[in-house]
């Protein structure tokens, strides 16, 4: 039993002085640049210390004697372990900031799809009407997880009058969106926009009667299709025909003046195809885009021009290419943005073309939720 006991000293003696040559080594190897020479000095005599107290000759009686003697001579420099630790997690974690901010800034930039006009390559925000009472906790989680889909339901507690349907904050202070649906003596809230849930089927207004039991609100909502933007690649190339891409509206007037009048100021992000180059010539004879007076012959904009599998065709536009027989030359160094959806999207028919200034980068791959959609955008 004393030798186990002796044992178990020694052993955590030698974890201790293993810890504390740790410690010296970081200081002197971050430090040597910085660090007065006093200190300098300080510091390699403890390590030397340590490296004596931890020889394989060494006795344990001599090696309880250096402990006590760098407690004793040089406890200041160990005393500020801890504070040492702190700091460097801390400066681990800066540049841990620093990197993330200039892996978004130069590289990688996450996105989110708001609209439906990339549908179905790409997928905006869903809100359906359900019939069904959402599914028990454990499937709604897996649903989250998997496919970003969430379900909104509110019934009434008992009579009364709807007095008021109302956004609100959750618990009147987070800034989480939610949906409240006030009567005389009780309110529901429902965690999403009132926007989004008139959208998936509100069936209740101020000033309704509704009887204990009634559903006022039932509906699923599938969040847009998440995106990593490649801000990298086009400091090497410029886009190509077909790809998907990331702008700003900055100066397209066709864009921020219909923005203004929503009270929306600033450049927006848009995502779009870019279909055609500058120097191109282009028809829109529906359901086909024609490029330089033949279709276009890419996977992409053949594809929406099957009407098959959700893509709907190419349509005529509101401003530009709004005929059959009309057409239109991209500018020079400007590119041609067509959203998949034709018929339900607003874009360079709308507006013109894009200008290179405007470019953010190529919509490289979807990494949430995790549908057929997943993975490098086509």
């Amino acid at each position: 039993m004393i030798d186990f006991l002796f044992f178990g000293k020694a052993k955590e003696e030698r974890k201790q002085l293993h810890a504390i040559a740790h410690f010296l080594a970081k200081r002197v190897h971050y430090g040597r640049d910085v660090l007065p020479e006093k200190l300098l000095m300080r510091l390699e005599e403890a390590r030397g210390m340590v490296r004596e107290a931890l020889g394989i000759t060494t006795p344990a009686s001599q090696r309880r004697s250096i402990l006590e003697k760098l407690e004793k001579d040089y406890g200041d420099l160990l005393r500020t372990e801890r504070h040492h630790g702190r700091k460097e997690n801390a400066e681990v974690a800066l540049v841990a900031i620093v990197l993330a901010l200039g892996v978004r800034a130069y590289f990688l930039q996450p996105f989110k799809i708001p609209t439906h006009s990339m549908r179905p390559t790409l997928l905006g925000i869903l809100n359906q009407s359900e019939t069904a009472p959402p599914p028990f906790f454990l499937r709604r989680a897996f649903d989250f997880l998997l496919e970003g889909k969430s379900y909104h339901r509110a019934v009434a507690p008992r009579d009364g009058q709807i007095l008021s349907v109302r956004e609100g904050r959750l618990l009147g202070v987070i800034p989480w969106t939610t949906t409240e649906i006030i009567a005389d003596g009780w309110k529901e809230t429902v965690l999403s926009s009132l926007s989004e849930a008139r959208e998936g089927g509100l069936k209740v207004r101020t000033g309704d009667q509704v009887k204990a039991g009634d559903v006022l609100v039932n509906f699923s909502s599938a969040t847009g299709d998440h995106l990593f933007v490649n801000k990298f690649i086009y400091h090497f190339r410029k886009p190509q025909r077909a790809e998907t891409f990331v702008f700003t509206t900055e100066d397209i007037d066709g864009i921020e003046s219909g923005l203004r009048l929503r009270g929306i100021e600033g450049s927006q992000y848009y995502i779009k195809r870019c279909v055609a180059l500058g120097g191109d010539l282009l028809q829109v004879k529906p359901p086909e885009l024609w490029i330089n007076g033949a279709p276009a012959v890419d996977p992409a904009s053949q594809r929406v021009a099957s009407q098959q599998n959700g893509y709907p065709g190419y349509t005529l536009g509101p401003t530009y290419l709004n005929h059959p027989n009309d057409s239109y030359r991209v500018p020079n160094q400007d590119y041609w943005a067509m959203g998949d959806n034709s018929p339900n999207s607003f874009d360079s028919r709308g507006w013109g073309a894009v200008p290179a200034k405007n470019l953010v980068g190529l919509g490289a791959l979807v990494y949430w939720p995790f549908t057929k959609r997943w993975g490098f955008i086509q």
